[in-house]
């Protein structure tokens, strides 16, 4: 098993579009984690997306709101203007898993 840790969309795309195997994405890890140690996927390559740029951020656009894959669940609650808009988003995101879990999916 291969891990990479890119720091573009560009090449993250391309380093999945390579892969000869089965690759999975790490965002936050807590799915990926169980999906393995249950033998329900053996990755050959796991690409972190986390040090991208803009993955992990939360970003107010004319449309509504731009939410980074890579942007755990307990940060959705620290935005009041998220809170404003999308009640039931930030309410969905408090009912996952422990507080641990919360500050690790995504």
């Amino acid at each position: 098993m291969r891990y990479i840790r890119p720091h573009s969309i560009e090449d993250a795309v391309g380093q999945l579009a390579g892969s000869a195997g089965t690759a999975a994405i790490l965002a936050g890890g807590s799915d990926l984690l169980v999906r393995m140690k249950g033998g329900f996927i053996e990755p050959d390559l796991i690409v972190d997306i986390k040090a991208i740029e803009g993955l992990s951020e939360i970003r107010e656009t004319a449309e509504g709101f731009s939410i980074g894959a890579a942007v755990p669940c307990a940060v959705l609650g620290e935005s009041a203007s998220l809170k404003k808009a999308w009640p039931g988003v930030v309410e969905a995101a408090k009912l996952i898993g422990s507080k641990q879990v919360q500050g690790r999916c995504t």
